[in-house]
């Protein structure tokens, strides 16, 4: 057999096998966080954070399954690609744009309910929102032909238009660029904390850091610019043509995306109520509370997100305690040595 024959096998073979990794990664990680999922989502009072819980997490369950599917040798014919693709178009839509409002409310939240850049971000979000409906409305017309069935010896497989089409492409660039904002103003955030805690405890501990990524949700949105990029990169390639090393990327960017999203709805809304020990308020990590108090004047106002930032930094504090302690015993053991010696 020749060495290109093999060649183009051997990667019909990995494209399988990767999408099946993808898969069972997602369904893996939905069997670790479900009981999580119960706990700080359906039984908590409904809110908009809800709903968009729901749909980041059932219709990227879904998106999920249909891009591991899409390239594989496991759905051939005309049809049942052109099927696939429509879901995947519309999931995709649907949890990209939820998971989008998510972490600019999230953003909101972290910089004390900023209007100036809740609206910087709003403009680029509904941008992108309009261009992803037009193009899957676009690409959704059977008789647009951007589905394709590739056959190579006995396999056959979907593919879409060599040629990239413009609003999708549009679509991914503009994704890029909400990408690169939420992920810069997330990162400012982070190296701010990081000095802060650094003042009140002078040590670099691990520890507290990885709190504060948590929190802040610095792996989520550097996973998201992540897989922007990589949607932007394999936009221009087709199935056949698409090496081992953008197929790998592709498929760990879209395992982080699909497994830490709805973790990251999850995690911040079990840091606040616990946080808040009991409050209503489940949603003030999101910018969104219901909470009303009466100020001095008697006027009524909203708990500022001041609030939610202190409440939700009791573990740090707690990590700071523990550090405080550290160093006062290392003192004292220090003071008791010198007295011996003296």
């Amino acid at each position: 057999m020749p060495s290109d024959v093999q060649s183009a096998l051997a990667q019909f073979q990995l494209t399988d096998y990767l999408s099946l990794v993808l898969a069972t990664a997602v369904v893996y990680d939905y069997c670790l966080t479900i009981s999580k999922e119960v706990t700080y989502i359906w039984k908590r009072p409904w809110t908009w954070v809800s709903t968009l819980f729901l749909l980041i997490r059932y219709a990227g369950f879904l998106n999920a399954i249909t891009s591991a599917l899409f390239g594989t040798t496991f759905i051939p014919g005309v049809k049942t690609c052109y099927l696939n693709y429509l879901l995947w178009g519309w999931t995709w839509t649907i949890f990209w744009t939820a998971a989008d409002m998510a972490m600019i409310l999230r953003v909101y939240a972290m910089y004390n309910r900023s209007k100036i850049i809740l609206g910087v971000l709003l403009v680029i979000y509904i941008l992108e929102g309009a261009i992803l409906l037009v193009s899957a409305s676009i690409y959704s017309d059977p008789n647009y032909n951007i589905v394709s069935v590739a056959r190579f010896l006995n396999i056959s497989v979907c593919d879409v238009m060599p040629s990239p089409p413009t609003w999708s492409i549009a679509a991914t660039i503009v994704q890029c660029i909400l990408s690169t904002v939420l992920c810069t103003l997330v990162v400012v955030k982070f190296v701010r904390g990081s000095l802060q805690m650094y003042q009140a405890t002078r040590r670099w501990e691990v520890n507290g850091y990885i709190a504060l990524l948590s929190r802040d949700g610095l792996f989520y949105s550097l996973t998201t610019l992540l897989n922007s990029l990589t949607t932007l990169l394999c936009s221009f390639q087709s199935i056949d043509k698409k090496g081992p090393g953008i197929l790998l990327s592709s498929i760990f960017a879209n395992i982080i995306l699909y497994t830490l999203t709805p973790r990251f709805v999850i995690h911040v809304r079990e840091l606040y109520v616990l946080a808040s020990q009991g409050r209503r308020d489940v949603d003030i990590g999101f910018g969104l509370s219901s909470g009303m108090r009466r100020n001095v004047r008697g006027s009524t106002t909203i708990g500022t997100i001041a609030f939610a930032e202190a409440v939700a930094t009791i573990r740090l504090e707690d990590w700071e305690e523990r550090a405080t302690d550290d160093s006062e015993e290392r003192a004292e053991s220090d003071h008791t040595m010198q007295v011996l010696v003296a």
